[in-house]
């Protein structure tokens, strides 16, 4: 029985990865897609979309997205059983994780 063949790949200087920082104009970048990017797929969610809107709070090393929106679209941003915003969540914080830094996504809360 032979054993399968161990193929290794080294990362070339073109590749961004999270060992390598981008440097903070290219970052500042990569947020503002990252809440363009929030803020399209939240539009496509909800019957009202002129009430959406994204607040950027820059941290060292994290950075929070605050969705903004009116009660009733709360509903379809959160989606059965935090469906919608968790995928949205993890998109988010992979896409970021690749590019060097955290993100987290915030929702409103609504008390009665």
């Amino acid at each position: 029985m032979s054993l399968p063949k161990v193929i290794t790949r080294s990362a070339s200087s073109s590749e961004s990865t999270a060992d390598t920082p981008l440097c903070p104009i290219k970052l500042n970048e990569e947020r503002e897609n990252g809440r363009k990017l929030i803020l399209g797929l939240l539009t496509e969610l909800v019957s009202d979309s002129s009430s959406l809107s994204i607040n950027v709070e820059i941290g060292e090393r994290t950075t929070v997205y605050h969705v903004g929106c009116k009660k009733e679209c709360i509903g379809q941003i959160l989606g059965s059983k935090g469906r919608n915003i968790g995928a949205i969540r993890t998109l988010i914080s992979s896409i970021s994780a690749r590019k060097g830094f955290r993100a987290i996504v915030e929702v409103p809360y609504f008390s009665d």
